[in-house]
Parts: C-alpha cells; structure tokens; sequence
C-alpha cells in the first residue's frame, strides 16, 4: 500500500520575479501605464513608539503583508482602513500635512502593469532589509508597480498592488509611458 503523503503533489510557489531585472524595467516601461495618485486625506497617522505588527489586508480579506513597525516609524490608516509601515524619511516624501490637521499624499506618479504571467508572482518587498528580507504575493489580476520621480525616472519603490480595483481606488490612470 502507497503512502497517502507521496501522491500528495507539492503546492505551487508563486513565480518570483525581479522588479529590478533588466528584462522587467524595460516590460514595464513598454507595457505599463502611469497613474496619479489620488489625493484623498488619509484616516490617520501615527508615529511608532513601541514596536508593533501591522497587517495589510486586500478588500477580499487576504493577508498582503505583515510588517514589524519599529520605533520612528509612521502607520499610516488609507482612505479605506487599509495600514502601511513607513520610515520616517518615507512618510515624510510621500505625505504633507493638510489645513484640517491631517495627512494626504503628496502629488506622486507610478508607472504599473498588470500581471504578464497569468499566474500568482512573488517579489522582494521593499520594507524588506538584507538582514530581514520581506516578500510580497500578488495573484495572477495582481498589478506589478514602481514609483516614478519628479523626472519620470524609475525609483528604487517597487511593490505588488492586489488587482485593478484596488490600483483605481488609490491611483487615475494618465496614460502610457512616453519613450
């Protein structure tokens, strides 16, 4: 009699994918298009002082991240109650203060493609630090995304954003990459 564990088939990883590759800035750049941020006040900010676990859940329930705030460190509360984790140098390039005593984004462009490989990808997150690297898990309606600067130029913000509902809630679409 066979062992009921051996004719288990192993589950399929995620495909990993290097955002930094090459092959993938020059897919991107071809095929994404740019969004602009929205800019909608966010539910709140606040600055860490004892260190805590922060958990980003897509709008269907699924774990996205799981990150340990650390002291200095800003959670920030989206416009739909989705957290983030961000180091201060980053809270304070992607958010100003507003007249009402809150938070918005500031004016910021992404460049974004919709998943190209028709099944679930995996990248190296940037909250993620070579002592402790963080990974994140897109599905295959995931949206492969990097930051662009004031010049249109690629940053090193890389991320995975969970489908196109998502991307449209927080982001308009401008129009393709100009070459």
């Amino acid at each position: 009699m066979e062992n009921l564990e051996s004719q288990k088939s192993p589950e399929k990883q995620p495909k990993m994918v290097d955002l930094f590759s090459t092959e993938m800035e020059a897919k991107i750049k071809n095929e994404g298009q740019i969004y602009q941020r929205k800019v909608e006040t966010i539910r709140g900010a606040e600055q860490v002082v004892e260190p805590q676990t922060v958990e980003t859940h897509l709008p269907d329930g699924t774990l996205e991240s799981s990150v340990e705030a650390k002291p200095g460190e800003w959670i920030i509360t989206g416009a739909k109650g989705e957290k983030f984790v961000f180091s201060a140098k980053k809270f304070d390039g992607l958010y100003q203060s507003d007249d009402k005593g809150g938070y918005v984004p500031r004016e910021r462009k992404v460049i974004a493609l919709k998943n190209p490989f028709g099944e679930p990808v995996k990248i190296s997150a940037p909250w993620g630090t070579p002592e402790n690297p963080s990974f994140q898990e897109g599905s295959e309606n995931c949206y492969l995304v990097v930051s662009l600067d004031e010049d249109g130029a690629f940053t090193s913000d890389r991320y995975i954003i969970g489908d196109e509902e998502l991307l449209l809630s927080n982001y308009d679409l401008v129009g393709k990459e100009e070459s």
